[in-house]
């Protein structure tokens, strides 16, 4: 009786439950009967999650006989085995609707595997998020992602003129709201590059490098880390008073300095007056890299301060005579 009704369903009710299975359920459901054998190759949408050390044969047998239209999830862990296998991939899924493409990585033989150009081609992409690969040269014509909200990228490797890939990528993403760097690679001597986003709402880099990057602007920016672990010296060049541009929606800023180098504390104070909504600031690097520091004053203290003060107690001081004095309190450490 059951197996009657499950045969007579109609073709979207068939659809809405095969959607809902996970995959590897929904291949399943082929041996239900003939009329449900491989339905699941046509389904409206399908989500794709490959965990590390899927052979590749799975991922083939699955894109390969897929006829859909969507593909909502594309999340891959490329190891040895696979990230030869990743441009037919690519070009298999290019065929359908994409949101979601998420590739990470753990490779011997190489640090880098090569990114086929036809990840430009994904023009539904809202998430894309890619790891340990060479970004390949923009296509000619290229239109960018115009349905783009969120880009994580870590290690990832920008070939010659790469910078102006990454503004362009960012230009002509005009939804994107988060924005995640993680040493991202610039060769040198490429020229500077600016983050503009006109709905760009966080945005966090970590780098050991400064690549010339440029800030321009971000009016509904709320949320920034940024850590750069060595900035280039500048001398005789004069800091400005303000950014000719304003953070009026930034909240939460987080930022990594060398409090050692007069141009980056004079940094800091522009960029802080251009943020007048600043709500939590997050200074790091002052204990552990000042060398030289002798005293350091915290005044304004509020009156539970429990917190804050065992955080710089267990700080660690790059220079053993660092005293920290709190205004209104008797103690000194």
């Amino acid at each position: 009786m059951v197996l009657v009704v499950v045969v007579g369903m109609g073709v979207v009710v068939i659809d809405e439950i095969l959607v809902r299975l996970d995959l590897r359920d929904a291949v399943r459901t082929s041996a239900l009967s003939h009329a449900w054998r491989d339905l699941w190759k046509s389904l409206s949408v399908l989500s794709l999650s490959f965990p590390l050390g899927t052979h590749p044969s799975v991922v083939d047998s699955v894109l390969l006989r897929y006829i859909g239209p969507r593909v909502s999830l594309f999340d891959i862990y490329v190891d040895d085995a696979s990230a030869g296998r990743v441009d037919d991939w690519l070009l298999a899924l290019s065929c359908c609707r994409v949101e979601s493409i998420h590739m990470r990585c753990r490779l011997r033989s190489v640090y880098y595997f090569n990114l086929h150009s036809s990840i430009f081609s994904f023009a539904d992409l809202a998430s894309l998020r890619l790891q340990r690969c060479n970004i390949p040269s923009l296509p000619i014509g290229f239109a960018g992602f115009p349905a783009l909200q969120e880009l994580d990228l870590k290690f990832v490797h920008f070939l010659a003129h790469g910078e102006n890939q990454l503004e362009a990528i960012i230009r002509r993403s005009p939804l994107l709201h988060a924005l995640y760097m993680s040493n991202v690679f610039i060769p040198l001597g490429c020229p500077h590059s600016v983050i503009e986003a006109p709905n760009l709402r966080s945005l966090t880099i970590y780098s050991h490098d400064d690549y010339d990057w440029r800030i321009g602007e971000l009016p509904c920016l709320e949320d920034a880390n940024i850590q750069v672990d060595i900035l280039p010296t500048v001398d005789d060049v004069e800091m400005p008073y303000t950014l000719p541009f304003t953070f009026y929606n930034l909240k939460n800023l987080k930022l990594y300095l060398d409090f050692t180098q007069m141009q980056h504390i004079l940094f800091m104070f522009t960029l802080l007056r251009s943020c007048h909504n600043l709500e939590k600031l997050e200074i790091e690097l002052i204990l552990s890299k000042a060398r030289l520091l002798r005293t350091l004053y915290v005044d304004k203290c509020p009156d539970h301060f429990d917190d804050p003060l065992v955080d710089l107690l267990k700080c660690r001081r790059a220079s053993a005579q660092a005293r920290v004095l709190f205004e209104g309190l008797v103690q000194q450490y």
